[in-house]
């Protein structure tokens, strides 16, 4: 539904007025950040026209400005550009239409761009302004989808103004071409770089985007952002939906959140209610919940030791009962553990473990004990009030990947996949991502998770080419600049050789982090070289020294099982529930797997450490610049300032595994 009607009769309606209000105020926003530049574009201006008609012209554009009237300006811009010629005229058509896409008038840029004259100087002036424009020219054409590429394919570095004209048209873009959720992500991507009125109205677009998704899909994407803020607009938009007496609950955990701040959810507060989850009570017992017997015997095994690990170096008071219940492997199971727990007195419950008995946990009580589940609900399914999911799936592995790959300046890659369930999870979470960053994936290719020869799947895939008499000496397509390979451990290490073989060896190559398992073992890992991947912390202590500070735990977790990864998954586990007030209040954890937080939904996100897969070894490399987004981003109230050298703060155009060091 439309921000403009009223979904609820107790919840105050956005109305056209106060959309009205919006626009007015963005407007009145937008001629701030931009009026002096272009009052000082104004001042020198040729005079091969008419002087007279000049000076109307100017008029045009002093009262625009005194008006707060973003669209008359860029009329009178336009009409200005009539009276002058050559580099001059060019310059004020295409400040014209750039006017209205910073005020998202986008109608009204399309139409400018038919009224141009000067298209052919625009790249002399500036190749980036040019392109945004010329995107802006092919949406006017009916050429939406080409404009989305040219929008999204500019060539680095960018701009301050040129970045959030990009933002704001491949919003607008996919927006009309209904695809609600790629929109909602641009437009979030560039919230933090507004204020006042003109974040306001980029929360109406985001709002009326919201309301468009069903409440199924909300729910899923509200467990799976990776951003917190992402997260707490699907969260807010699906408890508008259905408990919309719970908003107040919302603004209580999420104090910090752009709506909160803004005032926008002023707009849609409603009676107080209680928390969606709770902190637990300060005393009781920690249940843990892990199945005893069967193939999961050695996994709970493993975890369980990470969980007494916590509990001997006192993150956990030593007075703390620690209960330890068989769960089974069914929900039955999972459902008589949690009842036993209840009856125990637990305060926290840390598990079930398996997928299918995560049902189990719709059965708690209102005011029963919070719950450190070990795994996440099934697709198209929420957690229940109370819950926190916390587990260590390839999909959160693969956004990571694609957001640092991003901000490490690749913008067109391709991605290998195993045809695995798991290859297809990761691939497709790290092509929504990649691609909701603005990165293109320009191909894909699969193989068979038994396959060993990769020869015609590589061969198309990097377009592999070779002179035809004299050694073989191959070279890839030009058009690409990174490859992310969807794989397991065993797997990864017959592909990497392989793509080198193929001429791929300066391509920056990444993968998941489950391809390490956490043992050192040159021989096992010496065909992975190159690979970058995101890891848990205490894996890197693993061809650390003695001196490293997770050299101790790490060898604790090598003597519990095969794979310390358990290990540190159990001892985060326990962690977390110790301090669970913490994560609750919006604070990080540092724990073995990485950062810990909790979104809106109760999803626990990790934030990685990251490793390069160098001689056999795996080695800790630095983290990448900026957070998802390029570090080109910043308040258009520092729209004026002096700009940047053009490499000062931004991501190489392309990245080796030497220059990810």
């Amino acid at each position: 539904m439309s921000i403009r009607q009223r979904p609820h009769r107790d919840i105050p309606e956005i109305t056209p007025r106060r959309r009205h209000l919006y626009a007015t105020a963005g407007r009145t926003a937008c001629l701030a950040a931009i009026g002096m530049l272009l009052l000082a574009g104004c001042a020198q201006m040729p005079t091969s026209a008419d002087k007279s008609e000049q000076a109307a012209a100017q008029a045009q554009i002093d009262q625009a400005i005194e008006q707060a009237d973003p669209a008359a300006l860029a009329r009178a811009r336009m009409d200005l550009s009539r009276t002058l010629s050559g580099s001059a005229r060019a310059e004020q058509q295409l400040a014209a239409i750039e006017t209205t896409v910073d005020a998202h008038e986008m109608a009204l840029a399309r139409e400018l761009y038919q009224q141009a004259d000067s298209q052919g100087l625009w790249t002399s002036i500036d190749r980036r302004r040019a392109d945004i424009a010329r995107g802006v020219g092919q949406w006017s054409q009916g050429e939406r989808d080409a404009a989305m590429r040219t929008i999204r394919n500019l060539p680095l570095p960018l701009g301050i103004d040129v970045e959030r004209r990009r933002l704001l048209l491949l919003g607008a873009l996919n927006a009309e071409a209904g695809n609600p959720l790629a929109a909602i992500r641009y437009y979030t991507a560039v919230d933090d770089q507004f204020s006042g009125p003109w974040l306001d109205q980029n929360h109406a677009r985001l709002w009326d985007l919201l309301t468009q998704l069903d409440a199924n899909r909300l729910a899923s994407e509200a467990e799976q952002a990776v951003a917190p803020d992402l997260s707490g607009w699907f969260e807010l938009a699906l408890t508008y939906r259905r408990q919309p007496g719970q908003i107040d609950d919302w603004i209580d955990r999420n104090p910090n959140h752009p709506a909160v701040q803004s005032g926008f959810i002023e707009m849609l507060t409603t009676e107080k209610a209680i928390r969606a989850i709770r902190s637990p009570r300060a005393t009781g017992p920690i249940a843990v919940l892990l199945p005893a017997d069967g193939r999961y015997a050695a996994i709970s095994r493993e975890i369980r030791q990470g969980i007494d690990y916590t509990r001997e170096t006192a993150a956990i008071a030593p007075d703390r009962e620690l209960i330890h219940i068989d769960s089974g492997t069914t929900q039955l199971g999972a459902q008589a553990a949690l009842e036993q727990a209840q009856r125990a007195g637990a305060a926290v419950i840390i598990g079930p473990l398996l997928k299918e008995q995560m049902g189990a946990l719709a059965s708690l009580p209102v005011d029963g004990p919070l719950v450190i589940a070990l795994n996440v609900p099934t697709q198209g399914t929420s957690l229940p009030r109370g819950v926190i999911s916390y587990s260590l799936p390839p999909e959160q592995d693969a956004a990571a990947v694609a957001a640092r790959m991003w901000t490490q300046g690749h913008r067109r890659v391709v991605v290998f996949a195993a045809s695995s369930p798991l290859g297809q999870r990761a691939r497709s979470a790290f092509i929504e991502e990649f691609s909701l960053q603005g990165g293109e994936v320009v191909d894909r290719g699969n193989f068979a998770s038994d396959q060993t020869d990769f020869t015609a799947e590589l061969r198309s895939l990097l377009r592999v080419r070779s002179n035809n008499d004299g050694p073989f000496q191959p070279r890839i397509r030009d058009d690409i600049d990174a490859i992310f390979i969807a794989a397991s451990g065993s797997e990864l290490s017959l592909v990497v050789p392989q793509l080198d073989y193929f001429g791929a060896e300066d391509l920056p190559r990444y993968s998941l982090g489950l391809t390490y398992s956490g043992n050192r073992d040159p021989r096992s890992d010496a065909d992975k070289d190159g690979v970058i991947i995101p890891i848990a912390p205490l894996l890197l202590a693993s061809t650390a020294g003695p001196d490293h500070p997770l050299r101790s735990p790490y060898e604790r977790a090598q003597l519990a099982g095969s794979l310390p990864r358990l290990f540190a998954f159990g001892a985060d586990a326990a962690l977390m529930a110790a301090r669970v007030d913490t994560l609750l209040n919006g604070g990080v954890i540092a724990g073995f797997t990485g950062d810990l937080s909790v979104t809106a939904t109760g999803l626990v996100q990790r934030e990685p450490r990251w490793g390069q897969f160098r001689n056999g070894l795996l080695q800790p490399i630095e983290p990448a610049r900026g957070a998802g987004m390029p570090a080109s981003l910043v308040s258009p109230s520092q729209m004026n300032q002096p700009p940047t050298p053009a490499n000062d703060g931004m991501p190489a155009t392309s990245s080796s595994q030497a220059g990810e060091e």
